[in-house]
């Protein structure tokens, strides 16, 4: 569906007609995936197929600007539960430095306070132009010197949005792109959170989902389950894929926990099903308690200790690895 925002006025003389197409909108399939080409697989599969309305719940948003009716410039928001990833900042080269892009953000922005958002999460290259044109707009970097932004409606966002209370394995699903994010942004005790995708600290999973959902259509033996909280969170991940390091039946498990969920962890691990084989966990030796107990009892054993095995903040970390036998 496409709704009139406003008439602006470039800084060339022209008028460009500000809008929102909000999928599913079979209309706007061809034009938007001859705009947003360029972004290529994964991110133009989502692209596709929420504008064909095959993606439910998850809330897909193309803010975009016309001139004579064809759109020159787009900002995406995908949201879900108040929380939302904007994305997908372009203009068509031959309209640039006329300010579309800016003029299209003002009322993205407004509109997605006026709809009751909480939080948006960006990623950027830090101190580029394109960082202090967020920044006015009021995003600001998640940490020192990282293009990773944040802006909320509410400066307590995620301290409420993390509140402990009922929880539930589930799989995972398009409209847990914008919430896995959240997770992903929040500080934690464990640097090394998830090995298998990558993941040491506060990272910017935006894209990591989105090659993660698409595996997960062709690879049978990559497993994932979410942990969702009663307020529709994502407040932890478990993932299970094979070690093509290795000949044979090894696979390696990665499990972690917002630390309000940190009870969880057994629960969590126990909505996998482990296939036959070895099954291994690299734990950073900074984790919680709640972890190994959960490791322990579902079975799994210390195997070995790996001294200084990666390097974070010019600070040299320990992996514990477990292991069980299926």
């Amino acid at each position: 569906m496409y709704t009139k925002l406003n008439d602006v006025k470039l800084k060339s003389g022209e008028d460009m007609e500000i809008g929102v197409v909000q999928a599913p909108d079979e209309e706007y399939v061809d034009k938007l995936n001859d705009l947003l080409k360029h972004k290529g697989d994964p991110w133009m599969i989502h692209v596709d197929e929420a504008l064909k309305g095959e993606i439910k719940d998850l809330e897909t948003r193309f803010y975009i600007g016309k001139l004579n009716g064809y759109p020159i410039a787009n900002i995406m928001t995908v949201e879900y539960n108040r929380a939302g990833i904007f994305g997908h900042v372009f203009t068509r080269p031959e309209h640039r430095r006329k300010g579309a892009c800016d003029l299209i953000m003002k009322h993205q922005m407004s509109d997605f306070k006026n709809r009751g958002g909480g939080l948006l999460l960006l990623g950027t290259g830090y101190n580029s132009p394109a960082y202090w044109i967020y920044h006015r707009n009021g995003f600001r970097s998640m940490t020192e010197g990282s293009g990773f932004m944040r802006f909320s409606t509410e400066e307590d966002f995620e301290a409420k949005y993390f509140t402990p209370g009922d929880v539930k394995a589930v799989d995972l699903e398009w409209k847990h792109w914008a919430v896995m994010n959240v997770l992903t942004s929040v500080p934690g005790v464990e640097v090394m959170r998830n090995l298998s995708l990558n993941f040491y600290g506060i990272i910017n999973f935006e894209g990591g989902f989105l090659h993660l959902i698409t595996r997960l259509r062709k690879e049978p033996q990559l497993k994932v389950k979410l942990l969702e909280s009663s307020s529709g969170a994502v407040v932890g991940c478990v993932t299970l894929d094979q070690d093509r390091r290795w000949r044979g039946k090894t696979f390696v498990l990665d499990i972690f926990t917002h630390p309000n969920f940190a009870q969880y962890h057994d629960k969590l691990l126990n909505s996998l099903e482990l296939p036959e084989g070895k099954i291994q966990c690299y734990v950073d030796a900074g984790s919680p308690k709640e972890k190994i107990d959960a490791l322990e009892k579902a079975g799994f054993k210390k195997e070995a200790i790996f001294k200084n095995q990666f390097e974070w903040n010019n600070k040299g970390y320990n992996v514990c690895l477990y292991f069980k036998y299926i």
